[in-house]
C-alpha cells in the first residue's frame, strides 16, 4: 500500500492499526494489571473475585478485538498473515501467542475457581505460593503473570512496529512512549510491592503463632 503523504491524514490501514493499539493499551496497561493487583491485594474482599473476573473479561474481549484488528489490518496491505515466509513479523508471532495464552489462561481460571484448595496452617514468606492449592490455582497465576509480561513486550513492540510500517510515515510520539515507561514502572512496582508484603505479613504471622504455641507451652493445664 503506497504511503499517505504527511499532512494528509491516516489511511484505512494507519487507522486500523491506531484502534488496534487502543484496544491493545487498555489491555494491557489498564484491566490486565488492575486484575492482577486486586488478586494480589484484595483476596480478603468479598467482591475481589467479582472485580477480577469482570477486569479477566474485559482483558479477553479486548484481545479478541485487537487480534482481528490486526488481521484486517495486514490484510488492507496484501500482505498475507505475516506469521511465516519473508514478512514474518515478531510482533505478530508474539500476538499470536498472547491470543493463545490468554484464552488458556481464562479457561484455568474459570477451572480453578470450582475447584477447592485446603486451607493451609503453615506461615512463612510468600505464603500464597506456600499454600496447598490446586494445580490449576497454581497454573492460573503462573500463566497471568506470562501473559501480562506478554502484553508489555507486545505494546514496546508495536511502537516500534509503527515507526516502521506506517503508511503516513510517521513516528509514535515520545512523550506515549515515556507514558508507556511510567505506567509499566508503576505497575510493575506495585504489584512486587504486593510480594514483599505477603512475605512481611507472612513471617510476622509465622512469629505470632510460635510465640502463641511457646505460651500455650508454659502454661499449665488444669
Amino acid at each position: 500500500m503506497p504511503h499517505t503523504p504527511k499532512g494528509e491524514g491516516f489511511d484505512f490501514h494507519d487507522k486500523i492499526c491506531i484502534a488496534h493499539a487502543v484496544f491493545a493499551c487498555i489491555a494491557a496497561l489498564i484491566t490486565a494489571p488492575a486484575a492482577l493487583l486486586i488478586a494480589r491485594y484484595f483476596r480478603s474482599r468479598a467482591w475481589w473475585f467479582k472485580a477480577h473476573l469482570i477486569l479477566q473479561s474485559l482483558t479477553v474481549g479486548c484481545v479478541f478485538i485487537l487480534f482481528v484488528l490486526s488481521t484486517v489490518a495486514v490484510s488492507s496491505g496484501g500482505h498475507g498473515t505475516q506469521f511465516t515466509g519473508l514478512k514474518k513479523d515478531p510482533h505478530h508471532d508474539l500476538g499470536l501467542s498472547i491470543f493463545i495464552l490468554l484464552f488458556m489462561e481464562a479457561i484455568f481460571g474459570i477451572a480453578a475457581h470450582y475447584t477447592s484448595s485446603k486451607q493451609s496452617t503453615t506461615y512463612g514468606a510468600f505464603p500464597t505460593i506456600r499454600a496447598k492449592k490446586s494445580l490449576l490455582r497454581h497454573l492460573h497465576l503462573w500463566y497471568g503473570i506470562v501473559v501480562a509480561g506478554a502484553l508489555y513486550a507486545a505494546i514496546k513492540s508495536g511502537i516500534t512496529e509503527w515507526n516502521e510500517v506506517s503508511d503516513s510515515g510517521t513516528t509514535v510520539p515520545n512523550s506515549v512512549v515515556t507514558i508507556y515507561w511510567v505506567i509499566f514502572s508503576l505497575e510493575i512496582t506495585a504489584y512486587v510491592v504486593g510480594w514483599l508484603l505477603e512475605a512481611f505479613h507472612g513471617k510476622r504471622d509465622l512469629s505470632e503463632t510460635e510465640d502463641l504455641t511457646e505460651e500455650k507451652a508454659r502454661t499449665p493445664s488444669i
